[in-house]
């Protein structure tokens, strides 16, 4: 097993049977684990409270770490790692924009205002996008985990509301970012907003036919994917970039 640690960062642990089967295939060979958040109803939350509780786990850290996140746990983890680069060896991010208000839960509350539907069926209807699984089965259990997500985990539009979630740029570290082909809410005019972030050693793949939860369908090519990535980031990352990466920019894979 690689000495290389990753934590996940997971903001919404309600989704977090999603991307399960992606940690355990990564926790294979490196030593993943788990940073999730988790808050009282109605509690107070922004960014920064975010940021300064991963702070703390993060300088206490015996080793730099690996960072990543999907979605609004993706954009949130990437923020960090352009604040505090210390003790980040890369971040890699799933299904995120750098437009950080394109959220599935933006999507939803556009929905909800705009369409005389019930929250079930605009639930059910967002199921059927949001993951390659048209079972009814499927998607009413995809239902559930949507409407618990929204009613105890830290969405963007919400109790993030009174703090707008600053939009990406540039990075000091080495960043992968994975979306899917057939994403609708991180459109396909997202690759063209990240060639402005990412700088040489930065890699850009692309899930065939992924829609926008392909962890949970497409869990093996996606730890593949973060394997490959992470073997070729430097141990001690000091700011430089991986030579074994420098050809990988805005990279993309049909596999």
């Amino acid at each position: 097993m690689s000495t290389s640690q990753i934590l996940w960062i997971d903001l919404q642990p309600s989704l977090y049977c999603l991307f399960k089967r992606t940690a355990q295939s990564l926790g294979q060979n490196f030593e993943v684990k788990r940073w999730s958040f988790e808050h009282d109803l109605d509690e107070s939350c922004d960014v920064e409270v975010v940021h300064s509780l991963m702070r703390h786990t993060i300088e206490n850290s015996s080793n730099p770490v690996h960072l990543i996140g999907h979605g609004i746990s993706g954009t949130i983890a990437y923020l960090f790692a352009q604040k505090y680069p210390n003790n980040i060896s890369s971040v890699s991010v799933l299904s995120v924009d750098t437009n950080s208000t394109n959220q599935w839960t933006s999507h939803y509350q556009s929905m909800r205002s705009q369409l005389p539907c019930s929250r079930f069926h605009i639930l059910s209807h967002l199921s059927r996008l949001l993951v390659d699984r048209k079972t009814e089965k499927v998607v009413n259990i995809m239902a559930r985990l949507l409407a618990k997500c929204l009613d105890n985990d830290l969405v963007y539009g919400s109790i993030v509301n009174s703090q707008p979630i600053t939009n990406l740029n540039k990075a000091e570290v080495p960043i992968l970012v994975i979306n899917g082909e057939k994403d609708f809410v991180v459109d396909e005019q997202s690759e063209i907003r990240w060639r402005h972030c990412l700088k040489p050693g930065d890699c850009y793949q692309k899930i065939s036919d992924g829609r926008h939860f392909f962890p949970f369908t497409e869990w093996n090519k996606t730890a593949k994917l973060i394997e490959s990535f992470v073997r070729m980031v430097p141990e001690q990352h000091q700011n430089q970039v991986p030579n074994s990466c420098k050809n990988l920019s805005i990279s993309k894979t049909n596999s």
